[in-house]
């Protein structure tokens, strides 16, 4: 490679560097953060909701338990991702003790996947026994989180 071209070949890849970088800024700002940990836990929620559908027998989707407690496993590997420090404001019910015991934090939304994945692993299986065990499980885990690290409702 002659001398010129690879000057050029690195102030062309810097320059694209230096523009990329505020877009990378915007992609990390509050609102959309907020917005889309939002979201992602909205996602969270209607999987369970309607894995307990399921199970309540409000409809007959068996086949569908394993997707659901897949889905549930995945989101709960993004959770951490979503708890930017200090992504707090909105209507974001989050509390500053997320980034305070964020070991803590990361650990119970790890038991979430966790267990989500067990549930995925019993309903592919077609364990019933174990689908409404694990099932119970994930429900306490969501609250692994909830309870020392969300605001409650009013």
């Amino acid at each position: 490679m002659t001398r010129p071209f690879a000057t050029l070949l690195l102030a062309t890849a810097l320059l694209g560097a230096s523009l990329a970088a505020p877009e990378l800024a915007q992609a990390n700002e509050p609102g959309p953060v907020l917005a889309y940990r939002a979201q992602v836990m909205k996602a969270l929620g209607s999987h369970i909701t309607a894995l307990f559908a399921v199970l309540d027998g409000e409809v007959a989707y068996d086949a569908h338990l394993a997707g659901h407690a897949a889905a549930m496993a995945a989101l709960a590997e993004m959770i951490p991702d979503t708890f930017p420090e200090g992504s707090l404001g909105g209507e974001s019910r989050a509390k500053p003790e997320i980034w305070q015991q964020w070991d803590k934090f990361t650990a119970a939304a790890g038991n979430l996947a966790a267990a989500a994945g067990r549930l995925e692993a019993a309903a592919r299986a077609g364990d019933s026994a174990a689908i409404g065990a694990e099932a119970g499980v994930v429900g306490d885990a969501c609250g692994g989180c909830h309870k020392p690290f969300r605001i409650k409702k009013n």
